[in-house]
């Protein structure tokens, strides 16, 4: 079907799909990959919108409409699209206290950790990176049960042993472990990395 959107509302848009008839589109049927914390994050007023007919609720007069089952969720077949050790570029679109969101080809988001920004210690993630800044990236952990990939700026250069290092870590995250647990493992690697550097024959 296809209306225009006539009302947003923090659960989703209603789109007037004829005369006296409208469809509303839950947040969460609009992406499969982005988080839509309120529909006028990506649409406003008036725009046309086309969208599947999910159910229909006679009783209660409503109809429930999805726009994401226009498409496929390229969460399905992620393997088609990266894989760990997969170079890839895209713009940062959010900035957070732990690291950066970069968005990705097939509308997917990934995250690279404070700590995989550069070498050096960064403080403050907005002192190394801005919105709309086009980085390249190495994929270093997809987390299919969480639909995320973590990215590292640094590793870009990294060679295919380093890599493995930086693997093991990650590897040692559970499915289901959020950001922050992904922040932690970070950290993890970033200590066992010191501990190796400050070794026997290591360097400070």
């Amino acid at each position: 079907v296809k209306g225009k959107v006539r009302n947003l509302t923090s659960y989703g848009p209603f789109v007037e799909l004829e005369e006296g008839i409208d469809g509303m589109v839950h947040v969460s049927d609009i992406s499969w990959t982005r988080k839509v914390n309120h529909p006028s994050e990506v649409l406003k007023k008036g725009d046309e919108v086309e969208a599947v007919v999910l159910e229909v609720d006679r009783p209660n007069q409503r109809i429930a409409l999805g726009v994401k089952q226009l498409g496929e969720d390229p969460w399905e077949h992620i393997d088609r699209h990266y894989k760990v050790g997969d170079l890839v570029t895209g713009k940062v679109t959010k900035l957070a206290s732990f690291g950066a969101f970069i968005g990705l080809q097939n509308e997917i988001d990934g995250l690279v950790h404070i700590s995989q920004v550069s070498e050096d210690r960064v403080e403050k993630i907005k002192n190394v990176l801005i919105v709309g800044q086009e980085v390249t990236a190495r994929v270093v952990k997809i987390d299919r049960g969480e639909r995320r990939i973590g990215l590292s700026i640094k590793a870009a250069n990294y060679t295919s042993e380093q890599l493995k290092e930086e693997q093991k870590i990650l590897d040692a995250l559970k499915p289901g472990e959020d950001l922050v647990a992904l922040a932690s493992a970070f950290d993890a690697a970033d200590e066992a990395r010191a501990a190796r550097d400050t070794g026997p024959g290591g360097k400070e």
